[in-house]
């Protein structure tokens, strides 16, 4: 006998094909026991029906290079915020219980409800013609009757437009809101810095860098009057000496006997103030108009000396032709008259003078006063500078704040008109003829596969553990003696029996498998 602790040769795959074949029938038997099974199975779970639509995202209808929307959220994060809103628990809940969902589960725990709901629920993204353009989205929803499938997609499709619309509108009202609270606190630094300046140019009026040049037009104009001014102060003064003297003659001419006795003649000194007069009347026309008070005023002192000139002639003469007849004395009218008309003369000259004096005073006070104002001019042109670039910065940043307050103000109002981007359902949700779990078709096959599998598994495991040896190859494989000859098998009549009945068996497994598992799947495919 051969040992049968010893191993069993290596067999060849034409061996191993032969050893299926001997077990065909329980490999047959195994199959159909595990598709019957399996495919049974996927009858025992509830059918699940999912209704789907596509939510087309269509751009806002203005173009955006006139009005810019406010709303820049990514998409997908917009998505998931809109998704976390709508799928909340109040929400759910109310769908439940619209829609009287998971009947044979009202008892459970909400939560369990709310974490079942949400499972059934879908939201996939499409992309576009770029990986990174998002098109559109997909809704769904698994319920165990096509109808209720497609109203809650349909309700659910209609929260997320409507939340879309509400999301939008809200936050351009934020973004609005938020630019003119901005808005409103520049206007208040602005004004700030508005008063800042204004205050600043009152308080140093006159100091100012654009005043500049008219500080230095006004200084030379200044100091212009004070030649002028001290020209005609010098001018007076020697009115005055003149005056004086001229009154020291006519004083002394009083007392005296007649004139001719005296052989002194005012006439010379008379032609020379004459003369002096005449030639300052003549430099003074050439830089004045006539109406300028000191040229009126040369003219009348001029008109005055030629009054006072012509009565000391005619005196002159009266006296020459009445020799021996009394001289004027001091009560002579003529001679009184001429010396109180030098008198006044020479109080107007001496008014004239302070006058000259007090106007220099005050021309030496505004030059230094608009010298001081050019000196402080560079100082207050740093300070201005500082307040000036401030408010520059403050008057930007309102303008620019309130260009972008207009822009989201229109945009606003570009969404409460849904003319921005908005979801559009391209078609309503389907109503599916097929569940899409369990798929039966897949339960079928798969055990039909598994069956397969497991009845391949059961020959090799008992054809490891079988004694048996098939072939001369194998026998030889495990003894050394040679074979010399090899007994075919000789059956008995009932062997034979037994054999045709086994044969019969494998036929009617054959043909049942043939028929039953095509015509079932067929079934099955075409019900879903």
């Amino acid at each position: 006998m051969v040992d049968q602790s010893e191993e069993k040769p290596s067999v060849s795959p034409q061996g191993w094909w032969l050893r299926v074949c001997r077990h065909r029938v329980l490999l047959m038997v195994t199959v159909f026991a595990a598709w019957v099974l399996v495919t049974a199975a996927g009858w025992l779970f509830p059918a699940k029906y999912r209704s789907e639509t596509v939510i087309l995202i269509e751009q806002q209808r203005v173009p955006e290079k006139l009005v810019e929307p406010n709303v820049a959220v990514d998409l997908q994060q917009r998505l998931q915020s809109m998704s976390e809103q709508i799928l909340s628990r109040t929400r759910l809940l109310g769908i439940i219980d619209r829609f009287h969902l998971y009947t044979e589960n009202r008892q459970a725990d909400p939560d369990r409800l709310l974490a079942t709901m949400r499972k059934d629920i879908g939201v996939d993204l499409v992309k576009g013609d770029r990986p990174d353009q998002i098109s559109a989205f997909k809704v769904s929803y698994s319920a165990s009757t096509p109808v209720v499938a497609q109203q809650v997609t349909a309700e659910l499709t209609s929260l997320f437009i409507e939340e879309n619309l509400r999301n939008r509108e809200q936050l351009s009202e934020d973004t609005t809101t938020f630019l003119e609270n901005e808005l409103t606190e520049a206007r208040k630094n602005l004004d700030q810095q508005e008063q800042r300046l204004r205050e600043f140019k009152n308080r140093y009026m006159g100091q100012l860098p654009e005043q500049t040049t008219s500080n230095l037009q006004i200084l030379s104009g200044l100091q212009g009057r004070v030649q002028s001014t001290t020209d005609a102060l010098n001018q007076s003064e020697q009115q005055r000496l003149y005056l004086q003297s001229l009154l020291s003659e006519y004083r002394a001419l009083r007392p005296q006997a007649p004139a001719a006795s005296s052989g002194a003649d005012p006439a010379p000194s008379i032609d020379q103030r004459l003369t002096l007069l005449k030639s300052q009347l003549a430099e003074l026309s050439a830089k004045y108009t006539p109406l300028h008070p000191d040229i009126v005023r040369l003219k009348g002192e001029i008109a005055a000396t030629e009054k006072l000139k012509d009565r000391t002639q005619e005196q002159a003469k009266s006296a020459s032709n009445d020799a021996g007849q009394p001289s004027p004395v001091v009560g002579d009218p003529q001679m009184i008259s001429a010396i109180v008309q030098v008198q006044s003369q020479l109080k107007a000259n001496e008014l004239d003078i302070a006058n000259r004096k007090a106007e220099l005073r005050k021309l030496d006070a505004d030059i230094e006063s608009y010298q001081q104002r050019l000196n402080l001019a560079p100082a207050r042109e740093q300070e201005l500078a500082a307040i000036t670039r401030d408010h520059e910065q403050s008057r930007a940043n309102y303008d620019s704040l309130l260009g972008k307050r207009n822009q989201s103000a229109m945009a606003t109002n570009l969404e409460k008109r849904q003319q921005g981007e908005q979801f559009r359902m391209i078609d309503p949700p389907s109503l599916p003829q097929k569940p899409y779990f369990p798929n039966r078709l897949y339960f079928c096959l798969g055990g039909l596969a598994f069956g397969l599998a497991l009845g391949l598994a059961i020959v090799v495991i008992s054809e490891v553990v079988s004694p048996r040896l098939y072939s001369e190859e194998e026998l030889s494989a495990i003894v050394e003696a040679p074979i010399f000859v090899t007994i075919p098998p000789l059956p008995t009549p009932a062997e034979n029996l037994k054999r045709l009945r086994y044969r019969a068996l494998e036929w009617v497994v054959a043909t049942a498998m043939l028929i039953v598992i095509p015509t079932v799947s067929f079934l099955i495919y075409r019900k879903g």
